[in-house]
């Protein structure tokens, strides 16, 4: 039944948009199988297996993906006609009500008997019919995911998401991160995750539960934790062509951090420079051609000489005007 499906999700969504419940009714023809003593064992027309077990008025529906969901039946046989009819959940967890008619042939073998003497054999099989699956009243459509925007700190990471549509409302969403750990769970559009490192990726995927159990995942999302800065602010000087930084105090060394370096990038040379080095918290650095980017960094070293790199940040270079010339004057 699972084309079938895929087909009445596609005309719910068009027709009955934004309606909770629609009036679907899905019509498949039976397929070959067999029939024995109230007992009906067929394929459908998608190749869902079905055994419809009169005797014991069990429902057993096998879907091309080996779903196996069983439901309480009852039918009657009236001559050359059965008729049977159930309610369940199909494999996407859709209620539907079935109803099965199939039509009967009987055939009649003739041949000796044991003993001597003719016997005629008459066999009874399927000829053909349909199933109603009647989703009338109780059709949900898919569950749709939310979509995860994030703005973090240095360490913690808030994480904002649409609201979940499809499927039953109301919804309840659960956090992940990659470890598949589940750091939050709420009703709410947004989640804050706290106790990160600093300047770290992670990833966090929301989970969505509809209030009839349906699950859905969201696409994961990519975040970061701000990496540690000293609130470096880098001023280009034209007059003479130099930067100077300046930075408050190093919080997070071993111990009072006693020296900093600042570092800016030789695109000749593809390497990284130490451009300055001082026990205070500001310094100017020099040695480039102008009309450029130069990206910097401050480097703090602690007592124990464990290095700590900061606020990296591409400052423009660009060398004033020249001067105008004097112009001439007319004779």
């Amino acid at each position: 039944m699972k084309k079938a499906l895929q087909i009445l999700v596609l005309v719910g969504s068009l027709v009955f948009a934004g309606q909770a419940k629609a009036d679907t009714v899905v019509t498949v023809r039976n397929g070959t199988g067999s029939y024995s003593s109230n007992f009906l064992a067929f394929y459908d027309a998608n190749g869902t297996y079905l055994v419809l077990d009169g005797v014991h008025s069990i429902a057993t529906i096998t879907y091309p993906d080996q779903t196996v969901l069983t439901f309480p039946y009852s039918q009657t046989v009236s001559g050359l006609s059965v008729t049977g009819s159930w309610s369940g959940a199909d494999e996407s967890g859709y209620l539907y009500t079935a109803t099965v008619q199939e039509t009967l042939v009987q055939t009649r073998h003739g041949g000796s008997g044991r003993g001597g003497g003719y016997r005629t054999i008459i066999v009874t099989s399927l000829a053909g019919g349909v199933i109603t699956y009647d989703y009338a009243g109780a059709y949900a459509p898919p569950l749709v995911a939310p979509v995860v925007t994030w703005d973090s700190t240095q360490t913690s990471v808030t994480l904002s998401w649409t609201a979940a549509s499809g499927g039953v409302p109301p919804y309840s969403y659960s956090v992940f991160d990659q470890n598949g750990t589940d750091v939050a769970d709420t009703a709410d559009l947004t989640a804050t995750v706290t106790g990160l490192a600093l300047g770290t990726a992670y990833t966090f995927t929301v989970l969505t539960t509809d209030s009839a159990g349906r699950q859905k995942k969201s696409a994961p999302a990519s975040v970061y934790t701000l990496g540690p800065t000293l609130n470096t602010v880098y001023t280009y000087n034209p007059e003479d062509n130099t930067v100077t930084a300046t930075w408050t105090a190093d919080p997070y060394a071993v111990s009072p951090a006693v020296s900093y370096s600042v570092f800016y990038y030789d695109w000749f040379f593809g390497v990284w420079v130490d451009g300055a080095d001082t026990t205070g918290t500001s310094a100017t650095v020099s040695g480039w051609s102008p009309d450029v980017y130069i990206p910097f960094y401050i480097a703090a070293y602690d007592v124990n000489g464990v290095e700590t790199d900061y606020d990296q940040q591409s400052v423009s270079v660009q060398a004033p005007p020249p001067p105008p010339g004097d112009e001439d004057e007319d004779d």
